[in-house]
């Protein structure tokens, strides 16, 4: 006999198919009743076919589902790419935002003091650590730069004075350097004094009268008294202290500038006649 025949399974799945064949074929006129012996079959037969359609139906999902899964994931990928875009485009506009804030705060500056001549430089090198003791600006003496100049930030407030002077670049020493010293008053008393750095980014007001009223929350300038325009804001009064047996008060002034964060300043090209 040959082979095929002695696979008893394949035989008796054929004959089932065969079978379903016929009943279906048989029973297609919806007209008419179905006989007991086609109900039996029928009935033995429908749980299998709907075997065969939900396996059949489930492959199919399993498929759709694969399909599904590498479309999600290219469209993943790419919605990343396009956060990541929108993410260096924001950095992008924030800085260009603060940069325009900042600029906005020095033309403001310059239109409210007209009796200045102002000459706005951007910061390009500083010293090593956290404060600004020396900088280096853009500007030079093709620009009319010149040592002795004062240097503000761009709200007005002093930040320094030029110290060396190439043709397009300038170094200033700032206020807060111990080797700095700006004669300096106190807005309410009328008190003189000397303001110089402490090298940690704080100042001292030296030289004041044993008398002199300063108090916590004073402002001081610039006097006048020296090459510096007078009036230029330096800093406010922390605490008055007085050594025993000294001559003289002195003040701890918290800077007005913020030396952590200066980016432009102006160099006020125009001195007094006392520093000429």
């Amino acid at each position: 006999m040959p082979r095929f025949f002695k696979n008893r399974q394949l035989i008796l799945i054929l004959l089932i198919a065969v079978a379903l064949i016929a009943a279906m074929a048989y029973t297609y006129d919806t007209e008419r009743y179905l006989t007991r012996a086609e109900s039996v079959i029928g009935g033995v037969f429908t749980p299998v076919g709907k075997f065969f359609y939900r396996m059949t139906n489930g492959i199919s999902d399993f498929f759709s589902s694969i399909a599904e899964i590498g479309s999600l994931r290219a469209t993943n990928e790419r919605l990343q790419k396009e956060l990541e875009r929108l993410q260096k485009e924001n950095v992008k506009l924030q800085e260009l935002k603060n940069e325009n804030e900042r600029l906005k705060e020095a033309l403001d500056f310059k239109t409210e003091n007209p009796e200045l001549n102002l000459k706005l430089a951007s910061i390009t090198g500083k010293n090593p650590g956290n404060w600004f003791n020396t900088f280096t600006i853009d500007r030079g003496k093709k620009d009319g730069v010149m040592p002795g100049m004062a240097v503000l930030d761009e709200k007005g407030n002093m930040v320094g004075q030029v110290f060396q002077v190439g043709d397009t670049w300038s170094k200033v020493l700032s206020i807060v350097d111990r080797d700095s010293s700006v004669s300096a008053v106190d807005v309410r008393t009328r008190d003189n004094g000397i303001v110089r750095g402490d090298s940690q980014g704080g100042l001292l007001m030296i030289y004041l009268p044993l008398d002199a009223e300063i108090l916590e929350g004073d402002i001081i300038t610039t006097s006048g008294m020296s090459r510096f325009p007078k009036g230029l804001v330096i800093g406010k009064v922390e605490r008055v202290t007085k050594e025993p047996g000294a001559l003289f008060k002195q003040a701890v002034v918290k800077p007005a500038a913020d030396f952590e964060r200066l980016e432009y300043v102006f160099v006020v090209l125009n001195m007094t006649e006392a520093g000429k």
